[in-house]
C-alpha cells in the first residue's frame, strides 16, 4: 500500500526560495526531499536540525557567481577586437 500524503503549503520570500533552491540543486537534492528529511529528523531528535550544507568550496562558487552575474562582457569575435580590447586603458 502506497504512504498517504500531505500537501504542505506555506510562503516564502521568493529571493529566499531562489537562493535556497539554488543551493538545495546544488547539494544534488529538491525541495520535496528535503522537507520531507527535515519532518523525518524532527521526529527521529525532537529539535529543528541545520545539517544541509554546502562544502566551503561550492558555496565560494555560488557566491563568485553571484558577484560576477551583473559584470558586462563583450563578445570578441575576431583578432583586431581582441587586440583592440586588450589596448583599452
Amino acid at each position: 500500500m502506497a504512504a498517504k500524503t500531505k500537501k504542505v503549503q506555506v510562503n516564502i520570500n521568493r529571493e529566499i526560495a531562489v537562493e535556497a533552491e539554488s543551493i538545495i540543486d546544488q547539494i544534488g537534492l529538491t525541495p520535496t526531499t528535503v522537507i520531507n528529511s527535515l519532518y523525518r529528523e524532527i521526529i527521529a531528535t525532537g529539535r529543528i536540525p541545520l545539517n544541509f550544507a554546502l562544502t566551503p568550496r561550492q558555496k565560494a562558487i555560488i557566491d563568485f557567481q553571484d558577484a560576477i552575474k551583473d559584470v558586462p562582457t563583450k563578445k570578441i569575435t575576431t583578432q583586431k577586437e581582441l587586440e583592440e580590447f586588450f589596448d583599452e586603458d
